[in-house]
């Protein structure tokens, strides 16, 4: 009788143990060709509403949310209006007793919000209050401007920014790793500038960094990955429209911005998502997926989604008008705009029609 052959209904052990193979094989065969599909293009049927904060000349802001109702700014002005915050309904801004300076804010639930500012600060917001959190120095140095904060979870992230140097620019890189309750201060001597975006790509666990600082006082900016201690410098150019670098984490993936390059990286080597062709495209990028990315451009905002740019709104004023932060959900998107020539700070909110 044959191995192979079935006795009382029963599979012999042998047949068992092929069949389960086949089966393994099968499914590993299905996984290794099995390819992410396309990310859906972005819409671009926004209705826009805009809001004036009452917080002047403070044009070096932040945007973080957990919802579209519940986003913050952070705000470098009168320190009584150093923090909005949206509600759904109106913006609000106020002062905390001892907190000056604020910039970076980033938060992984409306009641763990993490705030840096000047002199090493970190704050945090428990969903009632805000209260210090850390009081950081590096080489005897308390001076640090925390300029962001990026990370996976409440105990498990990142500060980023720099102290001045003998000349009095912030040139002296400061990145701080807070994980599981403890602080660690990364060896950043090789650096010059100021740490201003931090980010992994979750596919391959890589973290990838932008560093924004001059010598002979010709700003320049840098991209570098950081693995095991040392720093590899991908690409760097001076500080102008058209050369500027700069990354953006989308979908858990990093993009960089090479210029008018927008760019993943994959097997240790740059793969072009789209070519910005317009003149007037102005390096910095925000978005959901690669078919759903936003463009500062120096007259406006345009989106790419997969295939085209079109512009979604023009700025009223120009020039020198920017966008310097976003916070995106699925239906609704802010962006923090600083209208230069009037000095105004305005949030421009737009949502998907329904």
């Amino acid at each position: 009788m044959s191995r192979l052959t079935k006795t009382g209904g029963e599979m012999k052990p042998f047949l068992k143990a092929v069949t389960l193979l086949s089966l393994f094989t099968i499914l590993n065969s299905c996984k290794s060709n099995f390819v992410e599909p396309e990310p859906q293009p972005g819409r671009r049927d926004y209705v826009w509403k805009v809001d004036t904060l009452e917080t002047p000349y403070d044009r070096m802001g932040k945007l973080w949310g957990s919802s579209p109702t519940d986003v913050w700014r952070t705000s470098d002005g009168d320190w009584d209006r150093s923090i909005s915050h949206f509600d759904g309904e109106k913006w609000s801004s106020y002062g905390i007793s001892g907190l000056f300076n604020t910039k970076a804010i980033y938060g992984f639930s409306y009641n763990n919000v993490f705030l840096g500012a000047d002199n090493g600060s970190i704050w945090r917001y428990d969903g009632n209050n805000w209260k210090l959190f850390a009081g950081l120095t590096k080489d005897g140095h308390s001076g640090i401007v925390f300029d962001n904060i990026w990370g996976e979870s409440a105990i498990n992230f990142y500060a980023l920014g720099a102290y001045v140097d003998e000349n009095g620019y912030a040139n002296n890189a400061v990145i701080a790793h807070y994980y599981n309750e403890k602080w660690e201060m990364i060896k950043t001597d090789v650096l010059y500038g100021i740490v201003e975006h931090l980010y992994k790509n979750f596919s391959d666990n890589k973290i990838y960094l932008q560093v924004i600082g001059g010598r002979n006082l010709t700003d320049s900016t840098h991209i570098y990955e950081y693995s095991e201690g040392k720093f590899l410098k991908l690409y760097s150019n001076i500080w102008t429209q058209g050369l500027q670098a700069d990354i953006s984490l989308i979908n858990n993936e990093v993009h960089f911005v090479l210029g008018n390059e927008i760019a993943v990286r994959r097997n240790n080597k740059f793969q072009t998502i789209v070519n910005v062709n317009n003149p007037n495209f102005y390096q910095r990028i925000w978005g959901r997926s690669s078919n759903d990315i936003f463009l500062l451009m120096t007259d406006g905002l345009a989106h790419y989604n997969g295939s085209t740019i079109e512009y979604l709104f023009y700025f009223n004023k120009t020039p020198r008008t920017q966008i310097y932060g976003a916070a995106l959900f699925e239906n609704d998107v802010f962006f923090l705009v600083d209208e230069a020539p009037t000095g105004l700070t305005l949030i421009y909110h737009g949502k998907l029609k329904q």
